[in-house]
């Protein structure tokens, strides 16, 4: 679904830079806003963002369906994880809100494995199987 969301996007931000280059090349918005295809223009942009919202959220929804603890967090922080699934810096700043007492993780030193978690005061409990970092980021959490 969020691929043909994501040429949806594309497509309306194709035609919202085609029309702020319009506006730029004569700054008379007057002249602009006098044509008559500019309202539905804008409302069809409006509806097809509104489509792809409406996916992003099942998106997360559906995420959060499979692991609840995102649940704690807001769309912004979660939309994150999702696109920085295998980036351990991103992790890190947000294991703090989806598990207590664990401050950050220990990585190997090639940052594809989860060796052991940190607590808030230094804590570090080795894990006795190490976890794989992988894009699906609700499996490996």
């Amino acid at each position: 679904a969020l691929p043909k969301e994501q040429g949806r996007f594309r497509g309306v931000d194709k035609e919202f830079r085609e029309i702020m280059s319009e506006i730029s090349s004569n700054p008379r918005l007057v002249i602009f806003a006098q044509r008559k295809d500019l309202s539905n223009i804008l409302k069809s942009m409006l509806d097809q963002l509104g489509r792809c919202q409406k996916a992003l959220n099942e998106l997360l929804e559906e995420k959060r369906s499979i692991f609840p603890r995102f649940y704690f967090i807001g769309d912004d922080d979660l939309l994150e994880i999702l696109g920085q699934s295998t980036n351990p810096t991103v992790i890190q700043t947000h294991l703090k809100k989806l598990f207590a007492g664990i401050h950050t993780v220990q990585f190997d030193e090639t940052n594809q494995n989860i060796l052991g978690m940190r607590s808030l005061d230094g804590e570090l409990v080795p894990l006795t199987k190490q976890i794989r970092i992988t894009p699906s980021v609700e499996d490996w959490l």
